[in-house]
């Protein structure tokens, strides 16, 4: 139902001049300002026809909020204020008039975007969030979408529609009033009450998609419980990547923040995966190690630090050692006489140290893995073709010898995901179940 007809005046003030856009937190209208006849956005919102109280709260909210925003592609608050009526009371809110369509209004009228431009979009979002993740407290905005997103004919582009900001609630779907967001452009997290700085990356990646696709993201086919990118879209492998990335069904696996998603989109960085930011297994598990991962769409590099440096308890690497020593010296003394055991125990001890000091790095690509260790002076290398499953399977494990079973798991768990994502023979995929 409208609020207002065209060449209403509100408050003695606002000329109403056509009707912007209709939601669930009200009405839009242009208005001309007959202070300064400046044309601005009107948004209205009447008592008596909201049917849940917690629209007014989220509409003062909006207020409050954008009130102490200054970004140059965040539309300026100018006022908020209500009237009443003998039957109705009226509330208000105007800011700064955007022109331009929604993103969504763009792809009804048939726009393509290139892959060029969406990174563009993405870019320039980023930037906004960048801004609003770091002021004191971070703003949220928890409602990333296409009808949400203004652009111009000159690719400027504005973020609207705060209302969302730090509440739990929202109109377009509600299981008894408990989350914010809007299906198919809302990380799961976001059901349960819950939003961080990465549920705005998933927001926006659902949007690019939505550009890429002319399809709701809801509506893309799944390969367990994740959006199937690759089955949907045709793009370039490195930005395929960053948006599976920025994907991530789990908050903890997606990019940490805006300025982390916006370097590796911009080239200045690579995407790193570590056991306590990145790593599916180590959230889940809770697995802390100093083993790293640097993974990019076409290599995965796991750095293992030497045995000295590992995060073994002090009683369990000394035990280590003294296996080590034991099983080493046994082992060779016993194929040999007795005479030569201080000899032998020498040589032990030196290769103990040895043992405490390399460090391993482990490499694979599509074509090819190479497993490098070293210590000092000293340096051996296994290489060979990841089609070659038994070489590959025994150098991962020499490399794994002085991991934990989690770690070793984890690792397992990173390099099966990196090969199902390579275009590897069947045959190949069906061998890398474990290591």
């Amino acid at each position: 139902m409208t609020l207002h007809q065209p060449n209403d005046i509100i408050a003695q003030r606002y000329r109403i001049v056509s009707t912007l856009g209709k939601g669930g937190m009200g009405i839009t209208y242009e208005a001309e300002d007959l202070k300064n006849y400046r044309r601005v956005a009107l948004k209205a919102v009447s008592l008596q026809q909201t049917k849940d109280w917690k629209i007014l709260e989220l509409f003062e909210r909006e207020a409050k909020v954008i009130a102490n925003l200054h970004h140059p592609q965040i539309p300026k608050y100018l006022n908020y204020f209500y009237i009443d009526t003998e039957q109705d009371r009226y509330f208000y809110l105007i800011r700064e008039l955007v022109r331009g369509n929604s993103l969504a209004n763009w792809v009804k009228k048939g726009w393509h975007p290139t892959e060029i431009q969406v990174k563009n979009i993405a870019i320039q979002i980023l930037k906004i969030l960048i801004y609003l993740h770091q002021l004191n407290p971070p703003i949220i905005h928890r409602d990333i979408k296409p009808e949400n997103i203004i652009l111009q004919p000159d690719g400027q582009l504005f973020l609207v529609d705060f209302g969302a900001v730090k509440d739990i609630y929202r109109n377009t779907i509600s299981f008894s009033g408990t989350f914010v967001g809007t299906i198919g452009y809302m990380p799961p997290e976001q059901l349960q009450g819950k939003a961080y700085c990465a549920s705005d990356l998933y927001s926006l990646g659902a949007t690019l998609l939505y550009l890429l696709t002319h399809r709701s993201p809801d509506e893309l086919p799944q390969k367990r419980m994740k959006i199937d990118i690759s089955s949907c879209v045709k793009i370039s492998p490195e930005f395929m990547n960053w948006l599976d990335v920025i994907l991530e069904p789990m908050w903890e696996d997606r990019f940490q923040s805006a300025t982390a998603a916006l370097d590796v989109l911009c080239n200045k960085s690579e995407m790193i995966y570590s056991s306590e930011s990145l790593t599916k297994y180590a959230h889940k598990n809770k697995v802390k190690s100093l083993v790293t991962l640097e993974k990019t769409s076409t290599s995965l590099i796991i750095n293992i630090p030497p045995l000295k440096d590992l995060e073994v308890g002090e009683n369990e690497k000394t035990l280590l050692v003294i296996l080590l020593s034991i099983t080493f010296v046994y082992n060779v003394s016993s194929s040999l006489y007795s005479p030569l055991f201080g000899v032998f125990l020498t040589f032990g001890i030196f290769f103990l140290l040895f043992q405490l000091n390399y460090k391993t790095q482990i490499k694979i690509n599509k074509d090819e893995f190479l497993i490098d260790w070293r210590c000092w002076v000293f340096n051996r290398k296994i290489v060979g073709k990841v089609e070659e499953t038994a070489k590959f399977k025994k150098g991962i494990i020499l490399a794994y010898s002085l991991l934990s079973q989690r770690e070793k798991r984890w690792l397992d768990a990173e390099i099966n995901d990196f090969l199902e994502k390579l275009e590897l023979p069947k045959n190949c995929k069906k061998q890398k179940k474990s290591y």
